[in-house]
């Protein structure tokens, strides 16, 4: 009780330092302030922080494409119809993008880790999809003939996706969501492993989509309608991003792990077990391989990658953090301003599936940036990115 109430004090009382009606406000302030207030809160709290949570990055000086929430939105609905596959679509960005796809008119299916799970969100998006639109605050659209169907796909079980893929063969796809992912907290000291041996930070969140979107693509070539793969990433593959420079920044190396111990490495880069940098490593996987896909199915598939921004959610992405501080970390996110909703990253995964802004758009990083202000903006990603051998050997 008494760690509850330092808590809820330190909370109070560095919130209270932001003043958004400061003419002093910046952006440097909110990071300042945020930083300060879960290191003083981190003491408190058993198990570590976790270094990811600053997921958010600094306000660039420029962007070569600025798109706001309202654009994101606006032509979900009269979009040509789409056959998309989203994966993680049981929870957080993934369900709320797949619902507002449903509720667009295009056809999804969600592929999540049980039948159990896939089924139950799939009725989600096809009961958001039947309310009339005045009762949607956030997508008042509506098309009718959107489809929303479950499908068992287990990314930390590489049997699990090729079922899933060969039950794709014959049918059209056009889209392919890489959405799913996770990460797990500070506290453990030993790696889970996936049904095949890997990492499962990097098995699921790389390896496990690296296999569908490779198994998928005979598929979507056969789309008439300019296929698309999108990855859901992070600015924190980024050591210059405000997420990226806390603790041990995202580098594979020399991707000495995988090449020297196979399916039972630990790091991609040969280190010892870090949760935090497991996490980056698998999101600077994501980034490589959009950049070397976009160059091999270059005028046959495009591939692009954006982040839906920081959701502290202590019921979704943050799930296996420790409940009292991604519960705090919360709150102080959203009182600095910095913070995304899962409806917001749903309007961006919606929006890079389907939008015709998007036709022939490939090798693209969008990010939610500036922070907190509910748009993607398109932008150079890290320099390890534009490593094209380095992108050849992680292929």
């Amino acid at each position: 009780m008494l760690r509850i109430i330092l808590l809820l004090a330190v909370t109070a009382q560095y919130s209270g330092a932001l003043n958004i009606n400061d003419v002093q406000f910046s952006r440097r302030k909110v990071f300042s302030t945020t930083t300060a207030a879960v290191v003083a809160v981190a003491p408190l709290l058993a198990p570590p922080t976790v270094p990811i949570a600053r997921a958010a990055s600094e306000a660039l000086e420029s962007f070569e494409t600025q798109i706001p929430q309202k654009d994101l939105l606006a032509g979900l609905a009269t979009s040509p119809v789409r056959d998309i596959i989203v994966t993680g679509a049981n929870s957080g960005v993934g369900l709320a993008g797949a619902k507002l796809l449903t509720a667009a008119g295009h056809r999804v299916i969600l592929a999540c880790r049980t039948q159990a799970k896939a089924d139950a969100a799939a009725e989600i998006c096809r009961t958001y999809a039947a309310t009339s639109g005045g009762d949607s605050s956030f997508y008042s659209s509506r098309r009718a003939g959107g489809t929303a169907v479950g499908a068992a796909c287990d990314l930390a079980s590489l049997s699990s996706v090729r079922a899933f893929a060969n039950s794709m063969n014959g049918r059209t796809v056009d889209t392919l969501v890489l959405n799913a992912g996770l990460a797990h907290g500070q506290a453990d000291k030993e790696p889970v492993r996936t049904a095949d041996g890997f990492e499962e930070t990097v098995g699921v969140n790389h390896l496990g989509h690296f296999l569908l979107a490779d198994l998928m693509s005979p598929v979507l070539v056969k789309s008439s309608s300019n296929p698309r793969i999108v990855s859901t990433a992070s600015p924190v593959h980024d050591p210059k991003s405000g997420g990226g420079d806390v603790g041990s920044p995202a580098s594979l190396g020399s991707l000495s792990g995988m090449i020297n111990d196979g399916a039972r490495f630990t790091m991609v880069d040969g280190g010892p077990y870090d949760p935090d940098k497991a996490y980056k490593d698998s999101k600077l996987c994501n980034m490589l391989f959009m950049a070397e896909a976009a160059r091999r199915y270059k005028g046959k598939i495009t591939f692009n990658a954006f982040s839906p921004g920081l959701i502290a959610d202590p019921n979704g992405f943050f799930r296996n953090q420790n409940v009292l501080f991604a519960t705090v970390f919360n709150t102080i996110t959203k009182v600095a301003g910095v913070a995304e909703s899962n409806e917001f990253g749903g309007s961006g995964l919606a929006y890079m599936a389907v939008d015709a802004a998007m036709d022939g758009s490939t090798g693209g990083w969008y990010d939610s940036a500036p922070v907190g202000k509910h748009q993607l903006a398109k932008h150079a990603p890290s320099v390890e990115v534009q490593n094209v051998e380095e992108q050849k050997l992680l292929w």
